[in-house]
């Protein structure tokens, strides 16, 4: 079972919003969203290997299989309530992933700046060699080594326009990670371990919703893409956002997935 966080909604209602973040980040990525959500909505916010809080045993794989089943148990706990799983980027990959081979019921699923895995193996074979060698410089330099060069990745290009307090409030959960939980996870479910699940997104029968920065080119042509496969999908291109939505346009990103929420809820 995976470290979590139940948030009560402030009314009554059996809608649970499941929320997991991306990488070199924990549950707390959404503490800014937990005020405005559960007025509607109940919230888990979790952890994920590697992660916050998370006690995943360090001699396991953490493999995609191994992480959903890790979910699994833990929304057994929330198997009462119609359960709307949303993923972050690398929290997007494992919510695709459990969406297809995982056996929780899912009413809804909600995707933000994320993939479905690499298509052509050998650029995935390059992209593990990336992320091992992402893995050697938080264990050889360290983590704040390693957190000064991801910020200056091209992909978050547009957290540098944010104010000072969230820019700190940022680097702080980054800064407050272990790095050698860090290194493992990107060895063992980095995006270059992420399965292919391109020929297998058709299988994704429940209402779907894509959030993407429009600043955020790469992530906006394969959310357009997954919207040509995925049945019922909805697609939504920020404009002025970057990777980072629920941060860069909070409150775009609260409006577009309680809207999103209470659809699904009339429809029922």
């Amino acid at each position: 079972m995976l470290h979590y966080k139940f948030h009560r909604a402030n009314q009554s209602t059996n809608q649970l919003l499941v929320m997991l973040h991306g990488f070199i980040s924990d549950q707390q990525a959404f503490d800014n969203h937990i005020h405005i959500l559960k007025e509607s909505v109940n919230i888990v916010t979790i952890d994920l290997p590697g992660h916050g809080a998370d006690e995943s045993p360090f001699h396991r794989e953490w493999d995609f299989p191994f992480i959903s089943q890790q979910l699994d148990e833990t929304l057994e706990v929330f198997s009462a309530y119609q359960l709307f799983l949303h993923g972050y980027s690398m929290g997007g990959r494992i919510a695709l992933y459990h969406a297809i081979h995982g056996n929780t019921t899912l009413t809804g699923l909600v995707l933000e700046s994320t993939s479905p895995g690499i298509e052509d193996r050998t650029a995935q074979i390059e992209r593990q060699q990336v992320d091992y060698a992402r893995a050697r410089v938080l264990e050889i330099a360290g983590l704040e080594v390693f957190v000064n060069d991801w910020e200056k990745l091209p992909l978050f290009y547009t957290q540098h326009d944010l104010d000072k307090i969230t820019k700190l409030s940022i680097r702080n959960m980054r800064m407050r990670q272990d790095a050698s939980r860090l290194a493992k996870a990107l060895r063992d479910y980095g995006t270059g371990k992420m399965p292919n699940l391109w020929s297998e997104l058709n299988q994704i029968q429940i209402p779907t919703c894509i959030i993407v920065g429009n600043l955020d080119g790469k992530f906006c042509e394969i959310a357009q893409k997954i919207v040509s496969i995925i049945p019922k999908t909805e697609l939504f291109e920020i404009a002025q956002s970057g990777h980072t939505v629920h941060v860069e346009e909070m409150a775009e990103f609260d409006r577009i997935v309680l809207g999103f929420i209470q659809k699904e809820e009339q429809n029922d």
